[in-house]
């Protein structure tokens, strides 16, 4: 007869039992064989040398990108330092260039203002002489000119002795417009020139006839602190100074009081 349901006979157990066991032995024999120790230890082994085989591979890697752009940019580099001192010689050529043409230009300037006042060399200008009519002729102001220098100045002047005599601007009420004299020979008017202090306190006073750039100079100059008057011969400009001494100011004279006042700044020959 069969067993009963749910017992089971002692000699089916022990065959299920052996069996079992002897599966987890095989089992864990085959788990034994394949995880080991020593195989465990082979395995890290061969992990660890894998993993630095890719660690200096990418340090290597790493070192020869840096070697490349480090290349890179040091060629960059040298590149932008020759360039820049393309540069720095293309802009001291530059400066070089533009100070040439300032002196230059400076140069031309001083000969070109040097020549008008050559021109001018016989002419002097009569400020405040009596001007009542928009309709005066020039023989009308010459005649002016005559009286007041033979009258006031006792120069002795004869209308001959003037080239040319004219007003300067336009005529206003109340105004005396500017004359410019030019005479025929310069010693006329030297002699008129020394003559003029007499003419102190009448409102009439005679001047060298200037270039505009020597007579801004001239007013400069005035308003310096230490000089105490300003003046031309011949178109040459000089001041006094408040301690009497005498100045010569050529073109480019720095019109500053400590400039004026070094005597070195004025013993230098001039060259050109």
């Amino acid at each position: 007869m069969p067993p009963p349901i749910g017992k089971h006979s002692k000699s089916s157990i022990s065959i299920g039992t052996r069996s079992t066991d002897d599966r987890l032995d095989e089992i864990s024999a085959q788990v034994g064989n394949l995880i080991t120790k020593p195989e465990m230890d082979k395995r890290m082994t061969r992990f660890t040398e894998r993993l630095e085989d890719k660690f200096e591979k990418l340090q290597n890697d790493l070192k020869r990108e840096n070697r490349e752009l480090i290349e890179v940019l040091e060629g960059r580099i040298f590149d932008l330092e020759k360039d820049n001192i393309s540069l720095r010689k293309t802009v001291t050529e530059l400066q070089d260039r533009y100070t040439e043409l300032q002196k230059s230009q400076q140069w031309s300037e001083e000969k070109y203002n040097d020549l008008e006042q050559h021109g001018r060399k016989n002419s002097i200008r009569i400020f405040g002489l009596e001007d009542t009519s928009e309709k005066e002729t020039v023989q009308e102001c010459k005649e002016k000119v005559v009286s007041l220098v033979n009258s006031k100045l006792k120069v002795a002047l004869r209308g001959d002795e003037i080239d040319i005599t004219h007003r300067l601007g336009k005529f206003v009420h109340g105004k005396k417009r500017n004359v410019i004299v030019k005479f025929t020979h310069r010693t006329k008017k030297h002699e008129i020139l020394r003559a003029r202090k007499i003419l102190k306190g009448t409102g009439i006073s005679v001047f060298e006839d200037l270039t505009k750039y020597n007579q801004d100079r001239l007013k400069e100059a005035y308003h310096v602190n230490c000089v105490q008057n300003s003046y031309s011969i011949d178109g040459k400009l000089f001041v006094i100074l408040k301690d009497g001494r005498k100045r010569r100011l050529l073109y480019d004279t720095p019109l500053t009081e400590e400039f004026l006042l070094r005597d070195e700044n004025f013993t230098r020959t001039r060259v050109g």
